[in-house]
C-alpha cells in the first residue's frame, strides 16, 4: 500500500493517516506574535520518547548553561521528564514553561536545546513532537493519524502562512522527514503538492 484516500477527510500514505486540513492549511510561525507560546500552554510538556531521553541526557551539560536557575533547579529536583499514562514528557517549570524553555528581552520563549543545537554545539534539536508543531501525532484505526491543532495563540502563523503563501505541509517537512524518514516525505510532498495544484 502506498498512496489512497481513506474517505475524503483522509489520506493514508504507508500506514500514516492525513487529516485534510494538513494538506490544506496555510502556516508559518510568528513568534513576534505568539511569545512561543507552545513551549509555555497546555497541561504537560512535550511528549517525549525514551530514545529522546538519551539524546537530551547526552547534551545536557552543555543545555545546562542557557538555563535560568529555576530550571536548573527542577532538573536537579525532577529530571528531564515525568510518566503519564505510559507515556513521557518534558518536565515543566512551575506547570507552565518547558524546562528546556527561557525568555528573551522581548519575552519571547525560546528551547534553548534548540538554541545549542543551531549554534552547533548538539547534534540533537528538539524532540520530534516539537519540530512538528503544529501537527500532532495521534493514533486512529491502529494507524498513527497526523492532525493539525489550531490553538488560538497560533493565530499570527495562521495569518502569516496566508499571507506569504506557506503551505502547513512545506512548513513542517523537515519536522515530517525526521519522524517517517525521506521516502515518505517524497511520496507526501508529492501528493501533497499535486492536491494543492489541482485547487488552484
Amino acid at each position: 500500500m502506498n498512496t489512497f484516500p481513506k474517505r475524503p477527510s483522509l489520506l493514508v500514505i504507508d500506514n500514516v493517516m492525513i487529516n485534510s486540513d494538513v494538506l490544506t492549511a496555510m502556516f508559518r510561525c510568528d513568534v513576534s506574535v505568539c511569545k512561543g507560546a507552545c513551549c509555555v500552554e497546555g497541561e504537560r510538556g512535550a511528549m517525549i520518547s525514551s530514545d529522546e531521553v538519551g539524546a537530551i541526557e547526552q547534551v545536557l551539560d552543555t543545555v545546562k548553561k542557557y538555563l535560568p536557575e529555576k530550571n536548573l533547579s527542577v532538573l536537579d529536583s525532577d529530571g528531564i521528564y515525568e510518566t503519564y499514562q505510559g507515556e513521557l514528557y518534558l518536565n515543566t517549570v512551575g506547570g507552565r514553561e518547558c524546562v528546556f524553555a527561557s525568555f528573551d528581552a522581548r519575552g519571547v520563549a525560546q528551547c534553548n536545546l534548540e538554541r545549542a543545537y543551531l549554534n552547533g554545539e548538539t547534534t540533537f534539536r528538539k524532540p520530534v513532537s516539537c519540530h512538528l508543531y503544529p501537527i500532532r501525532v495521534q493514533k486512529k484505526l491502529g494507524m498513527e493519524y497526523l492532525v493539525y491543532s489550531q490553538i488560538p495563540e497560533c493565530e499570527g502563523g495562521r495569518r502569516c502562512g496566508a499571507a506569504e503563501g506557506v503551505p502547513l505541509y512545506e512548513f513542517v517537512a523537515p519536522a515530517l522527514e525526521r519522524r517517517f524518514g525521506r521516502p515518505w516525505l517524497e511520496k507526501f510532498l508529492s501528493h501533497a503538492r499535486s492536491s494543492r495544484a489541482s485547487r488552484a
